[in-house]
């Protein structure tokens, strides 16, 4: 997984992140999906949207991932998760 930059592996490593971040409701508006079929049947996807954290304003988001089929489920093999943060100086 990379989040913000910082690429994480592991199931271990992912969970310490996740349980690191410091805030206590986030709200998700999803703006729109895209989504492509890969060659050996895992899924491409691409998400846009908005996600608020506590009080603080929205914030843009895009999420990329892949999911892989595993039997009759699948698994997220890859994620990239990047805040739209634009630097106005």
């Amino acid at each position: 997984m990379t989040f913000e930059g910082i690429q994480l592996q592991g199931a271990l490593k992912i969970m310490e992140k996740l349980s690191a971040l410091t805030f206590q409701k986030i709200n998700r508006i999803i703006t729109s999906v895209d989504s492509q079929p890969m060659f050996d049947g895992g899924v491409l996807i691409n998400v846009l949207g908005r996600l608020k954290a506590d009080e603080d304003p929205p914030l843009s988001f895009s999420q990329t991932f892949i999911l892989k089929p595993l039997g009759s489920t699948y698994y997220c093999q890859h994620d990239i998760f990047r805040l739209g943060l634009h630097d106005t100086s």
